[in-house]
């Protein structure tokens, strides 16, 4: 799969003093390079539990397909690294913000959605602004 972003520049102005729209996951929110350094980072911090195609492993839900979007569908994606950075549980907090949005962003790959061109923001503000939306289905 190849990867493509949109600008997070939440409540940011126009020049005609405008607010302009948060970013969408839906038009590309992360950029590649972000990709593929969270598929390094989920790999070896991830996989063990989640396993190589997200579905979750025992106790661990799945983080891709209709059970994990059903989960996240309409929250923001601030709400989504604060349960990334809870783990792994027996070591919760161990990532960094860039780690754990690199993971964010090779989840959202993961998921179907778009790359973009500028980088997922680690700021609070602008992952609280941005909603998480699965990609529309083939044929939608």
């Amino acid at each position: 799969m190849a990867m493509t972003m949109a600008t997070p520049m939440a409540n940011a102005q126009t020049k005609a003093g405008q607010p302009k729209p948060t970013p969408s996951v839906l038009s590309g929110a992360y950029t590649e390079e972000q990709a593929i350094r969270g598929q390094e980072l989920y790999y070896a911090r991830c996989l063990a539990c989640h396993g190589e195609d997200m579905a979750g492993l025992d106790r661990a839900p799945p983080l891709a397909g209709p059970a994990f979007t059903g989960v996240w569908e309409g929250e923001p994606l601030w709400a989504l690294a604060e349960r990334i950075d809870m783990m792994p549980p027996a070591e919760p907090n161990t990532l960094s913000r860039d780690e754990t949005v690199a993971i964010l962003a090779y989840m959202l790959w993961y998921n179907g959605l778009p790359i973009g061109e500028v980088a997922l923001s680690t700021e609070r503000a602008v992952l609280a602004e941005m909603i998480f939306h699965a990609p529309p289905l083939p044929g939608e």
